[in-house]
């Protein structure tokens, strides 16, 4: 912005400029008059406490858009030919994969942090995004009472149970980010092709396909299923609300990270406030406040900073035997197994 200063006498002159300043400092300082608000498109549960917990630090003024992951990944897509976010924060690595080969997002540099081994495997090498934290894609919460201990689903085959006929339920991965993941972890492990008949053996045996963690929890709590298929932050979540649940963590468990990014065409003082945004959330203060943010949910993720330590709940998961994919292979075919898994799986 340009801004064109004229002269005037000196007492006016004085009287104008003292007010200019109360009014700046009425919206919040110099850089939110000029419009450096940075603008946050977020899909975590902590979001808002950690926006929060950066203004109170920095004076930085947040604009956060919180939207869950499938709404914030087509509003994204829809303003790819004008981007109205500075720094978007999601679930999924294939979906940051896919941002950064349409060119939306800034690459190059990174933030000087200790990761431990799993988080310096899932940086990229063209430093595109920063994971920040990692839950599971799936894991199984299910209800011990209405089914008997010999079924109890401890690997993905059991699922496929006939004594689980209608009793499995899971997410759509058209409609939840964090589901993708899970269906692509699958076929990673078992191949395209057994992996598909994977999951038409599930549908033959009564799979209930619902649209988000939430639902497909609910779902369980009120017996329409008796185990449910879902990210592991919102089962520990949902299992601390109601102790009398189990979770088991099929191996392999398909690692789920959530990945910070800033916009490619964010420059100047907004690329320092992106920069210093993405530093504050992998600092101490940072993690300390996505912990605290989500109990019920989010803050159930394992961090993947030296240092950092993990809420007691993921004890709950036991042994994780995990599995990382690779984002560029199934962020280039999530469109088509999104559609194949909507044709034959959620119909």
């Amino acid at each position: 912005m340009k801004l064109s200063i004229k002269l005037l006498p000196s007492r006016l002159s004085t009287k104008l400029r003292l007010g200019a300043v109360a009014l700046l400092l009425a919206a919040g300082g110099l850089g939110a008059a000029l419009g450096a608000t940075l603008t946050v498109y977020g899909a975590m549960g902590y979001d808002q406490k950690v926006a929060h917990a950066f203004t109170k630090a920095t004076g930085i003024p947040v604009n956060l858009i919180h939207l869950s992951t499938g709404p914030l990944l087509a509003r994204v897509q829809a303003e790819a030919h004008n981007p109205q976010w500075d720094v978007i924060w999601l679930d999924g690595n294939q979906a940051m994969q896919t941002f950064a080969k349409q060119g939306l997002l800034q690459c190059g540099w990174a933030p000087a942090v200790h990761y431990t081994a799993l988080g310096q495997e899932l940086e990229p090498a063209d430093r595109c995004w920063q994971p920040v934290g990692v839950t599971y894609a799936g894991v199984v919460l299910f209800n011990p009472e209405r089914i008997a201990p010999a079924d109890w689903p401890r690997t993905w085959d059991d699922l496929a149970k006939p004594a689980l006929r209608g009793k499995v339920g899971m997410n759509n991965p058209a409609i939840s980010g964090p589901t993708y993941p899970l269906v692509a972890g699958v076929l990673a492990q078992m191949g395209d092709k057994p992996g598909e008949a994977y999951f038409e053996r599930l549908k033959a045996n009564g799979l209930k396909v619902f649209p988000t963690n939430s639902v497909t929890l609910r779902a369980l709590q009120y017996g329409q299923i008796d185990a449910a298929v879902v990210q592991s932050s919102a089962a520990l979540g949902f299992a601390h609300d109601m102790p009398g649940l189990k979770i088991a963590a099929p191996a392999p468990s398909t690692v789920l990270p959530s990945d910070l990014a800033i916009g490619k065409s964010v420059r100047g003082a907004l690329q320092q406030q992106a920069r210093r945004f993405v530093e504050f959330v992998l600092s101490p203060a940072g993690q300390a406040a996505m912990q605290h943010g989500d109990p019920s949910a989010d803050s159930n993720y394992l961090p993947l900073l030296v240092g950092v330590r993990p809420l007691p709940s993921l004890q709950d998961l036991g042994t994780v035997h995990t599995q990382v994919i690779d984002p560029a292979l199934w962020g280039s075919k999530e469109a088509a197994i999104i559609n194949w898994f909507t044709a034959h799986i959620a119909r």
